[in-house]
This record gives C-alpha cells, sequence and structure tokens, in this order.
C-alpha cells in the first residue's frame, strides 16, 4: 500500500513518490519556520482556473443535440395526426397505421410498404376507405382480385361515398398483402379510391355522394 506524507509549511496531501511538495514545493522531510510558514501563507493565491466558454463545456455531450436532431428530424418526416386521428401533417405512413378516411399518395412500385400520408385538404391521388381482412387458403391471384374486391370492398365503399360503387364517378382499388406478407399470417386488404379524372383531389371523399 502507497504511503503519503504532509508538507511540514503547507500540510498539504502527497504522493509517497513526490520528493517535494507537489503544492509549495518544500522537500521532503525538511523543516518549515514559523515564519516561513507565514511567508507562505501569506502568499497571494494562485488564479483560479477560469470556467471554459459555454461552447466548450458542451462538446462532451455532442451527442445529445445530434441524437436530438435525429429524432427530431425523423419525427417530422412521418405524417401526424391530431387528436381525432384526422392526419394534420403530411410525411411517411406505413401501411400498417393507414386507416379509412386517410388520404396519400404513392408511387408506381409494384410492392409498397408506406405511402405518403397527406391531410385531406392537401393535394393527393388516393383516400382509403376501408381496411378488411379476407381469408382464403391459398395466395389469391390477379384473377381473384375482382371478386375480393368486390366482397370487401364494396358495401363499404357506398356507406363511405354515400353512392353506390357501380354508378360513382369514382374508382376503387385495393393495396393487398405480398405473397411474402401472406406466407406470415397477412390478411389486410385496404379498399382505396380514386377519381381518374381528377388525379389531384383536395377534399375527402367521405359523404362526396359522388
Amino acid at each position: 500500500m502507497n504511503e503519503r506524507w504532509v508538507c511540514k509549511r503547507c500540510f498539504a496531501d502527497n504522493e509517497e513518490g513526490n520528493a517535494a511538495c507537489h503544492q509549495c514545493g518544500l522537500i521532503r522531510g525538511a523543516e518549515s519556520t514559523e515564519s516561513d510558514q507565514a511567508g507562505w501563507a501569506g502568499q497571494a493565491a494562485a488564479a483560479p482556473v477560469g470556467e471554459p466558454a459555454a461552447w466548450r463545456r458542451w462538446i462532451r455531450f455532442w451527442w445529445i443535440p445530434a441524437l436530438a436532431v435525429v429524432l427530431v428530424v425523423g419525427y417530422l418526416a412521418n405524417a401526424r395526426r391530431d387528436d381525432g386521428g384526422s392526419l394534420d401533417t403530411a410525411g411517411t405512413l406505413s401501411l400498417d397505421d393507414l386507416r379509412a378516411g386517410d388520404c396519400f399518395n404513392s408511387g408506381e412500385d409494384t410492392e409498397i410498404s408506406d405511402v405518403h400520408g397527406v391531410p385531406c385538404n392537401e393535394a393527393h391521388e388516393y383516400q382509403a376507405f376501408a381496411v378488411a381482412n379476407h381469408e382464403a387458403a391459398t395466395y389469391p391471384g390477379n384473377s381473384e382480385v375482382d371478386a375480393i374486391f368486390s366482397s370487401v370492398c364494396q358495401a363499404p365503399f357506398e356507406d363511405f361515398v354515400g353512392a353506390p360503387y357501380e354508378t360513382s364517378e369514382l374508382y376503387g382499388s385495393m393495396i393487398r398483402p405480398s405473397e411474402e406478407s401472406w406466407s406470415e399470417g397477412d390478411r389486410s386488404f385496404i379498399c382505396i379510391l380514386y377519381d381518374p379524372e381528377d388525379p389531384q383531389l383536395t377534399d375527402s371523399m367521405a359523404g362526396a355522394n359522388r
């Protein structure tokens, strides 16, 4: 165990290996007279180390604002809803979060996992009007899509729009599971509508009676 020694002049605590006091410089073991101690005590105190500039104090925490920026950017990139559940801020919207009444735009990809959700008073091409499950023994092929649309989307269309699908000027389609997600148990079909004459709607079609 290391032994420590105390300076006889300034009473500073020193490491065993120090040959002289780290604070006042008195040689280890040397005696200190009363006048010597008084002179030491009367010396001006060393200037205190100044506080570093505020920005330098925060350097060690650089990751905090950086992380906050990452989180904020991620948050702002996502669509957000108001207290009533309607989209009030445009942004990325996962298909899992797509609800009846949501308006959105999407690319031409054959397989998608998210869309660009927007408030319905902003320009959009599509609006979801129902989300329903369709159970089947095997993955439905293209030849079965029309029958599935009729069974899961047509009745909700009239309830949502206020007009029968057969006579409506609006068209309908579906976002259906991929073959891969079907094999994982996904049976969710999202019924969507659009206007072939107006690809940039600026209002909800709920109750439009079109």
